[in-house]
Order: C-alpha cells, then sequence, then structure tokens
C-alpha cells in the first residue's frame, strides 16, 4: 500500500511543481542556496507538503508545496508559516462529501498540527524523505482519524502527541476495516514504537512491537491496531459538579490563564473555570474573543479592548488582514487586524 499510494502522490506532486519553480526563481541569486528554516519545512531542498486529498484520490489540495501557500479552500484549516504551524479549527473533514485525508511531508522538525475543538480526517499520512521531520500534535481539542500512516527513508521522523489533546486512530470505525490504526515503516531498524511516537498524554495501548521485514519499498514495518490517547492537563468536570483545570486528575489551584479540553479553550482563574469572563483574550496562538469564560470560534465581527478595535474571523483577531470589510452595512479599514 506504501509504494501504491507514494507513486500516486507523487504524480500529483508533479502537476503542481510549476508553480514551485516560480518560488524557487524569486528566492535564489547567482552563486546562493535557496535559504531555509533550520528546523523549518525542506523549502529548496526536497519537495515540502501539506496535501489534502479525497478518497477516492480525484481531489486534490496543495495548501502549502515548497515554499508557496496555494490552497486555503479547506474550511477549518490554515497554516502560518512564520510558526511553521498548521491549524484545524472544527474540521470534520471523515464526515464531509470528500472525506479528505491529510499528507504531510518534510515540513521539518518544528512543525505542529495545532487541534482546536472536534476534528476527523481519514488518515493523517507524515512522511520523511531524506530530510530530518516530525510532527508535534498538540492544541486542546479532538483528532479522530481513520489511521496514521508514519514513513521514514532513514530520516528522522518523530510523532508527538501532546498532554492536551484527545487522539483516537481507530480505522474499522472510519471504514478502513483492511487497515491498521497505526502503521510505521522504515528503511532502517526500529526498536520499539516510542522511538518513532512520543505520547505525552495518557494511553493504555500497548505500543512496544516486533520488527517484521516488509516487502514495501522500505526495509522494516509494524502496525498496531489500536491507539487512543486521553489528555493528562485538562479542563474538566470535577465530583463537585464544578469545573476546573485537572493535571494527573489533580485540581491545579495555582493555574491562571488558558486551557481547553474537547469543548474548547476556557479562561480559568485559581483552576476554577471563570463562566463569567468575556472579551479579547491572549492564547498561545493568538488573541481570541471569549464569552461566558469560553472562546467562541464562531464570532465574526469586531472586537475591542484597551488596544483598539480588531477585525475577528472564526473567534481568532485576523493579525494578518489588511483592507476593507462590511459589517452590518458599514465599511471599515483593516490594517493588521486593528481598525483605522
Amino acid at each position: 500500500m506504501t509504494n501504491t499510494k507514494k507513486t500516486n502522490r507523487f504524480a500529483m506532486v508533479l502537476m503542481a511543481m510549476a508553480l514551485a519553480v516560480v518560488f524557487f526563481l524569486s528566492s535564489a541569486t547567482v552563486g546562493s542556496n535557496v535559504v531555509k528554516a533550520e528546523k523549518g519545512p525542506a523549502d529548496g531542498q526536497h519537495t515540502a507538503e501539506i496535501t489534502f486529498v479525497s478518497k477516492d484520490k480525484t481531489d486534490l489540495k496543495f495548501m502549502y508545496l515548497s515554499g508557496l501557500l496555494l490552497d486555503t479552500s479547506i474550511k477549518g484549516a490554515s497554516y502560518d508559516k512564520g510558526t511553521n504551524t498548521l491549524t484545524l479549527n472544527n474540521a470534520e473533514l471523515s464526515k464531509d462529501k470528500t472525506h479528505y485525508s491529510l499528507t504531510i511531508a518534510n515540513m521539518g522538525e518544528d512543525f505542529k498540527l495545532n487541534i482546536v475543538g472536534k476534528n476527523s480526517l481519514d488518515y493523517l499520512s507524515l512522511e520523511s524523505i531524506g530530510y530530518d521531520t516530525g510532527c508535534t500534535i498538540t492544541g486542546f481539542g479532538t483528532l479522530d482519524v481513520g489511521y496514521l500512516d508514519i514513513s521514514t527513508d532513514g530520516k528522522k521522523n518523530v510523532v508527538t502527541i501532546d498532554i492536551t489533546v484527545y487522539f483516537n486512530a481507530d480505522s474499522k470505525k472510519m471504514g478502513y476495516e483492511s487497515l491498521p490504526a497505526v502503521k510505521v515503516s522504515s528503511k532502517t531498524p526500529l526498536t520499539e514504537m516510542e522511538s518513532i511516537i512520543r505520547i505525552l498524554g495518557a494511553t493504555t495501548d500497548q505500543l512496544v512491537y516486533e520488527e517484521n521485514p516488509s516487502y514495501t519499498s522500505l526495509s522494516y514495518e509494524t502496525t498496531t491496531n489500536k491507539l487512543s490517547v486521553t489528555p493528562t492537563h485538562v479542563v474538566k468536570k470535577g465530583d463537585d459538579g464544578k469545573w476546573g483545570y485537572y493535571v494527573n486528575n489533580t485540581l491545579d489551584k495555582t493555574f491562571n490563564g488558558i486551557a481547553g479540553n474537547a469543548y474548547g479553550l476556557w479562561k480559568i482563574v485559581y483552576g476554577m473555570v471563570d463562566f463569567e469572563h468575556e472579551g479579547l483574550t491572549q492564547c498561545a496562538d493568538g488573541w481570541y474573543y471569549f464569552r461566558g469564560g469560553k472562546a467562541d470560534l464562531g464570532f465574526n465581527g469586531l472586537a475591542s479592548n484597551q488596544y483598539g478595535s480588531w477585525f475577528v474571523q472564526d473567534g481568532k483577531v485576523q493579525f494578518n488582514y489588511v483592507g476593507p470589510v462590511v459589517l452590518n452595512g458599514q465599511k471599515y479599514t483593516i490594517d493588521k487586524g486593528k481598525v483605522q
């Protein structure tokens, strides 16, 4: 299956490479190499990509390809090159008509997949081809995948599941009965799955495995039938019926800030959810509009704080937006997210 998938994807990559040529010509100078981030995408060295593909392989959306941000039409998905972060915000892509899967290749060791709300993919493929890479799955949401496919030709490819994330790989649930929930393929011997997958949350699934030589282009291949991870740092209801921030099932009464769960981001004051909190609030990946103590990801409009009025879309201040917007029949000029 690995060979077939990579062959098909390689053919599709070739169709988009002409677009990447523009990037190389504009980035290179005579007698110099294309500059790449130290631990970021392999731009100019190998093909770096973030690609969404439909179940029947007819709908292909290159979000990022070797330095170019291309197709941004996937609802709930956005990429920030500055932080090398792909955010999935309530993107339940395994439940739409198309059933999208996600391929991430050579995006570097500091690549992050930020999970907000409830998200699903038919499968998630993470590839390292001649370039050290990896993926930290982080955020405060839920990610369900049909299966997780990790492959490397011998370079690093470490996948980390953070302490705050709900992660589930269940191939049967997603309609892939003939496939494992997790597959790891490598040209070099693997001693245990923890060398490829680092789970910082809680799981009861056995991850140590025996290596079995495969008949694919890679030398070693192993599978796991199920992988379910729950967060150890999470907002939940206590035995007293009150909502708070728990670390390893113990209420952290010293914590003040933003924490989350599968339902969203919450304002925490001395360990407890502040259901009265409202307004623009700084979080790890930007400023969000909070209402009733929770980030309101459905809010679109203007919100104000001591620094001015700001353009908010899907609950988040759009610092990259420059231009006009019309809200409730009134036109506003926006510069880097701020109303002028």
